[in-house]
């Protein structure tokens, strides 16, 4: 059993005897790992260094009592299991400690050896339902990540057209409300005449023919309208019945394109044939619903199993690579790495699934980690014989034991710039990308020479954003915190406040839109170094220098958001990026 896998048990007390029982005991349990203290404050100095499932604390401590101790680390975000420790005769005690947040209590003296084979069934039995639940909620975030932030207008809808799930970039794009589209009928964002037709090829999807690219308009709350590319998907019973759709849309204009555009011949062409998973009568299970999910995706996604088998190859891989599903699920070996690199090679994926002590022995350089999210470095690859610049991210998915059992790496993919191309040649304007996040400030003024050092009050949310001409800096009026009515992500600010997670919008802009909301732009030709300072203790931040001495600076507060800046910088202007 690896070292993560082991229960790890903090166990804090005065008596150097007890101590020592405790530590033989949990050695020679199977599964256990222990690590011992004498007092409170030795005890928070090792939660600060080191995660524990459970914590075995005296009442009776010399600096401080084990309930204050255990509101101390409830309140500083400890989720484990506390046992208390308290002397025959202070029943008080216990039901002082289990109403403050303990899970247990243990009684000194004679009969506490007769007590520990029920201490320790509870331990396991805690811990791992605590796993449990943790490896859900990660699981379920991960992908409620993927469709809640995606730029795609993701809709889960019944055969009738009934709209059961929306995500934010569908809300925004049609600008209705949540409660607005919840409930109505996915056809009425549809013209007519053209929604009879997608409702007959709708109709006639079936289990081995499962999906369909549908080019049509999709129309706005104020009357317009826009033409979308979508890939609808039917989900099937054991029977064979579609009981839900769903589908993802994208606007056409202003992407790179990588491949053949599948629906530029007619408004309805190239049918999918990558097979959905048949689910039963029951909800479906979250693995089938997250494959599905990955499937309608314009993101070029792939996944491993934990032994390097590829189980997921999205239809946008295939896009990007000109690889099928067909050719590439099933195989090892690094097979996935070839069609980026021309041999296989590791690639982030493969970090994620090995060990803790492979992953500190410094053979994978350049790869980040914050939280559950791995990153890695921006490399230029050749795919198609296009020169590209391709970067990973990554995430591991656990069973309901906790256990490891896939890893998955979205790719981003940029086209480099002609390396002879003039700057002053005439070519077409093309938007690479960018974010916005409330973590992100300026300083007080504008580029005007030396960079003012205080940040406006209250916080106001800004952007950065790339073409392959110009970088721009704007100030977006979604991540107002100056509004009475706070802001449009309000459920998600505390979080990110605090730092527990970051709110980044990174859906894409047009360029009229993000020259609406401007603070500050430059040209590429203006530029003469970036500056890149990563956020530790301080605040990160970025500097912008151009050709007259002048410079304009933007704070980073959270490392998600200096990492997604560090990608588009890497990929906007790469030969002058200076890291701190």
């Amino acid at each position: 059993m690896s070292d993560l896998e082991k229960i790890s048990i903090l166990c804090v007390d005065d008596e150097s005897l007890l101590l020592e029982v405790f530590q033989d005991f949990f050695k020679r349990e199977p599964g256990f790992s222990i690590t011992t203290c004498t007092n409170a404050t030795d005890a928070i100095d090792q939660l600060t260094t080191q995660s524990f499932d459970a914590i075995l604390a005296d009442y009776g401590l010399p600096d401080k009592d084990g309930i204050n101790l255990l509101k101390e680390i409830r309140g500083g975000g400890f989720s484990g299991l506390f046992i208390i420790i308290t002397g025959k005769h202070r029943a008080h005690v216990a039901i002082d400690a289990l109403n403050s947040g303990a899970d247990y209590y243990i009684q000194k003296g004679g009969g506490m050896v007769n007590d520990m084979a029920s201490l320790v069934e509870f331990i396991r039995n805690g811990v791992g339902k605590i796993r449990a639940d943790r490896a859900l909620v990660e699981r379920e975030s991960m992908y409620r990540s993927i469709i809640e932030n995606n730029s795609d207008l993701i809709c889960r809808f019944l055969p009738g057209g009934e709209i059961r799930f929306i995500n934010e970039s569908f809300i925004e794009f049609v600008g209705r409300s949540k409660d607005e589209c919840i409930g109505s009928s996915i056809f009425s964002f549809v013209p007519d005449e053209e929604g009879k037709k997608i409702v007959g090829q709708l109709q006639n999807l079936t289990p081995s023919k499962p999906g369909i690219f549908i080019k049509h308009a999709f129309l706005k709350s104020d009357g317009s309208s826009a033409e979308i590319e979508w890939n609808y998907r039917a989900i099937f019973n054991l029977a064979g019945a579609i009981v839900e759709y769903q589908t993802a849309g994208r606007e056409g204009h202003g992407l790179v394109q990588i491949h053949e555009p599948l629906a530029s011949q007619s408004e309805i062409t190239a049918v999918s044939t990558v097979k959905t998973a048949v689910t039963g009568t029951e909800p479906e299970d979250e693995w089938d619903t997250f494959s599905n999910t990955i499937e309608t995706l314009e993101n070029p996604v792939f996944a491993i199993d934990k032994t390097g088998v590829i189980i997921t190859w999205n239809k946008a891989m295939e896009h990007l690579t000109g690889v099928t599903a067909k050719e590439m699920v099933g195989k090892g070996n690094r097979e996935y790495a070839i069609p980026f690199y021309g041999e296989p090679r590791p690639m982030l994926v493969d970090y994620i699934v090995i060990s803790t002590h492979k992953r500190q022995s410094g053979k994978f350089p350049g790869i980040k980690r914050v939280g559950n999210t791995f990153t890695s470095e921006m490399e230029k690859v050749k795919i198609r014989e296009k020169p590209m610049y391709l970067w990973g991210k990554g995430t591991a998915v656990y069973d309901d034991k906790g256990q490891l059992i896939a890893a998955i790496e979205t790719l981003t993919v940029v086209e480099q710039q002609p390396e002879t191309l003039k700057s002053d040649e005439s070519e077409k304007e093309i938007y690479i990308g960018g974010l916005s996040s409330p973590t992100l400030k300026v300083a007080g003024g504008s580029a005007s020479g030396a960079i003012a050092g205080l940040v406006p009050s209250p916080p106001r949310g800004y952007g950065i954003y790339a073409t392959n001409k110009r970088l721009f800096v704007i100030q977006n009026p979604d991540f107002d915190l100056s509004k009475p009515k706070g802001m449009q992500y309000g459920p998600y600010v505390l979080d990110d406040l605090f730092g527990t997670r970051t709110t980044i919008d990174n859906r894409p802009k047009t360029i009229d839109a993000i020259e609406k909301l401007l603070v500050y732009e430059i040209t590429k030709q203006d530029l003469v170094t970036i500056e890149l300072m990563n956020p530790v203790l301080l605040p990160g931040f970025l500097t912008l220098y151009n050709k007259t001495g002048e410079s304009f600076r933007m704070f980073i507060d959270h490392k998600t958001a200096f990492l997604q800046i560090e990608h588009l910088i890497k990929s906007f202007y790469p030969e002058i990026l200076r890291m701190e």
